[in-house]
């Protein structure tokens, strides 16, 4: 896999979650195909439409904040990359200064990524989280 590929999938991991803990879920639903599935809370979440629309919902007064980790990208084809990732997820909600009362972490999981490139880059095609350490 060349240098630039491999940094362009990369980027993406981390764009993902940066991007949606800040709340800029165009960008974040930006970054993947069309046709793209996230399984977010054990449902697959199929269409990059529908991935803006999930993200929407999430509650105006919780924080979170994804501490993404040991990425590792690997070439499938010229066309398809994949990754693994480990994650930390902390949420909380927004007290009346704005911050957040500093969570437990109770959950440790793993990313699973599959990327496309595509005419104007590389995008997400398939993001499957999955829980290791939980309560």
């Amino acid at each position: 896999m060349d240098h630039e590929a491999e940094m362009a999938c990369q980027r993406l991991v981390i764009a993902s979650y940066s991007l949606m803990d800040q709340g800029r879920y165009e960008d974040t639903a930006a970054l993947f195909t069309d046709d793209a599935v996230w399984v977010r809370g054990g449902k697959p979440v199929a269409g990059r439409s529908a991935i803006l629309d999930a993200l929407k919902q999430r509650p105006a007064s919780d924080l979170s904040r994804h501490l993404v980790t040991n990425v590792l990208v690997e070439s499938v084809s010229d066309q398809e990359a994949s990754a693994t990732a480990c994650f930390v997820p902390l949420r909380g909600t927004k007290r009346e200064d704005g911050s957040v009362a500093t969570p437990q972490i109770t959950n440790v999981g793993d990313l699973a990524y599959r990327f496309r490139r595509e005419a104007d880059g590389w995008r997400i095609a398939h993001l499957q989280p999955t829980m290791i350490f939980k309560p």
